[in-house]
């Protein structure tokens, strides 16, 4: 797979899109941003689209500092941007994901590298789930075609795998970690010096004090209810937190929202694997969850726990659906 392979896929004719995922994180947005300037550097003219608040403050300095042009579709003027000729690339991200909003034109192309959903297909698919980053992937399409980044792109792209390899914590990916040693020399550094710097919102503590007050930990996994509507963001980084206490080796997080509960599960033995056992578990009980082995997440509907009073009930079968997961899992 490659650059000029994508292109070959790619109608000139027809409006293009490069949408993301709801919402967008630094990975997902470096990705896009690259892609679209490798699209324009080929004569393509793409359009990067999103559905869902970016609610996350050193996300939305990122955009601003830096000018990337998004459009949100799930707005009164844009609901109806897309139409069923136009052509659409997921990156960082498949159709059939939870937090992908189908839209009406054709998906030509997807780039991503969580495990590949298998059930999707297009006429150009390149799922890579031994990288750690989808901005890792970005740096070798560039690198394929001869395309130099420039300082502000190798920062973004920097920035992406920074967030998706937990600082280049995560060992497994080592091609990542090539690739940041790359990046870092032609990086514009400046950029994401003061990026995160007072980004905690008044909210974040709030939530923070409800996960650890709703904190059950059994068998060295801890299981925290984050309360009603919290952002995707905010339960990865709960999740990313409570990871790190001693004797946890596996966390679930949720929240209610209001079509079912959002979670967000982190791992880190390899004989937990976070995307098969949220796959396992989720879909049980006819919800879509997945990721990779350190890093997943999903929806639960909310009749899975119609039958339940109060959120001490809901937290006994999440302990229960996650255990029954980890033991058939484990054992195939």
């Amino acid at each position: 797979m490659s650059f000029n392979d994508l292109a070959s896929v790619i109608d000139r004719n027809r409006k293009l899109y490069v949408q993301m995922h709801r919402p967008p994180d630094p990975d997902c947005l470096a990705s896009a941003a690259v892609l679209s300037d490798l699209l324009r550097s080929a004569g393509f003219v793409p359009s990067i689209v999103y559905t869902g608040l970016i609610s996350k403050p050193e996300t939305n300095e990122l955009i601003d500092n830096i000018g990337i042009k998004l459009i949100r579709l799930d707005t009164e003027s844009n609901k109806v941007l897309i139409k069923e000729d136009d052509q659409i690339i997921v990156v960082d991200c498949q159709k059939g994901n939870s937090n992908v909003v189908r839209q009406p034109g054709e998906y030509i192309a997807c780039i991503d590298h969580h495990p590949d959903l298998a059930s999707a297909s297009y006429p150009y698919c390149d799922i890579r789930p031994e990288f750690g980053a989808c901005s890792s992937m970005m740096y070798q399409y560039a690198n394929d075609i001869g395309y130099e980044l420039s300082p502000v792109q190798a920062a973004l792209l920097i920035y992406g795998i920074r967030i998706d390899t937990d600082d280049l914590s995560r060992r497994k990916y080592l091609v990542d970690i090539d690739i940041f040693c790359s990046l870092y020399k032609v990086a514009n550094l400046e950029i994401l010096s003061n990026i995160g710097k007072n980004s905690i919102r008044p909210e974040d503590i709030s939530t923070t004090i409800m996960a650890y007050e709703n904190l059950t930990i059994k068998n060295n996994i801890a299981y925290s209810f984050a309360g009603d509507d919290k952002a995707k963001e905010s339960l990865a980084e709960l999740a990313d937190r409570l990871i790190s206490l001693a004797d946890v080796s596996f966390v679930v997080v949720y929240s209610k929202c209001f079509n079912g509960y959002n979670f967000s599960i982190r791992s880190q033995v390899d004989s937990l694997h976070a995307g098969k056992i949220a796959k396992y578990a989720f879909s049980k009980v006819n919800g879509d969850g997945g990721g990779h082995m350190f890093m997943a997440g999903g929806l639960i509907p909310k009749v899975a726990f119609m039958d339940l009073l109060g959120d001490k009930a809901v937290m006994e079968r999440v302990i229960d659906m996650t255990e029954d997961a980890i033991e058939n899992v484990a054992g195939h």
